[in-house]
């Protein structure tokens, strides 16, 4: 029962977000760190809230109810130290053969290989922008130290990503927040936000299926 509260208090935290503000107080700087550092931090904590609360906290840092400074330092900070964690672990378990692996066995084979053709495509690109892709954001770093890639390079360009998947959702709620309707609306807004987030995804999705059929059909 305490764990499905839990869940239910972490998937709607980024619509409930005015509410736990007034609850919270100063202490809501410190949830909202450990939120988004949990996201990409670790593999398993993917389901957490990441770009609508964000989002969500511009929005409301522009009815000057949170700082914008704060929350651009908490968010910057949180996110290059968390993929930095996750690029640790990828690292220290690359040598643990996958059957004596819990975590390996955890996360889905087809996952992982995405993740690592990603990385070798797009390289530092992948790095600086996976953060803005579903489930790319959390398995990049874990793929780029479990892969051995350069963790000076990696630091990088993590960083360069953090700080403008910062910036661009944090300032954007904040720009949204100053219109009256979205004021009004602002559980609307994040829950097409979300669906937007999902967007890069299904295209994705749909690119894959399509040459896979292709290559089922010249194989055939």
């Amino acid at each position: 029962m305490i764990i499905s509260e839990i869940f239910e208090f972490l998937q709607l935290l980024d619509s409930d977000l005015y509410y736990y503000i007034e609850k919270f107080g100063i202490y809501i700087y410190f949830l909202l760190f450990a939120i988004v550092f949990g996201k990409t931090g670790f593999v398993i904590l993917t389901f957490l809230p990441g770009d609508s609360l964000v989002f969500a906290s511009g929005a409301i840092a522009a009815m000057d109810q949170l700082s914008l400074l704060s929350l651009f330092f908490i968010f910057f900070i949180a996110t290059s130290l968390a993929d930095s964690n996750n690029y640790l672990i990828g690292k220290s378990i690359r040598n643990i053969p996958s059957e004596n692996s819990r975590l390996m066995k955890i996360i889905p084979i087809q996952t992982l290989d995405k993740a690592r053709i990603f990385l070798n495509d797009y390289d530092k690109v992948a790095i600086t922008f996976s953060r803005f892709i579903p489930l790319m954001r959390t398995m990049m770093p874990f793929i780029a130290g479990f892969t051995g890639y350069s963790y000076r390079s990696f630091v990088s360009y993590n960083v360069l990503g953090a700080f403008v998947w910062t910036s661009i959702w944090l300032g954007t709620g904040f720009a949204f927040g100053n219109m009256s309707w979205v004021k009004g609306n602002l559980l609307f807004t994040l829950s097409f936000i979300t669906i937007v987030m999902f967007i890069p995804s299904i295209c994705g999705f749909v690119v894959s299926f399509k040459k896979n059929k292709l290559e089922t059909k010249m194989k055939s």
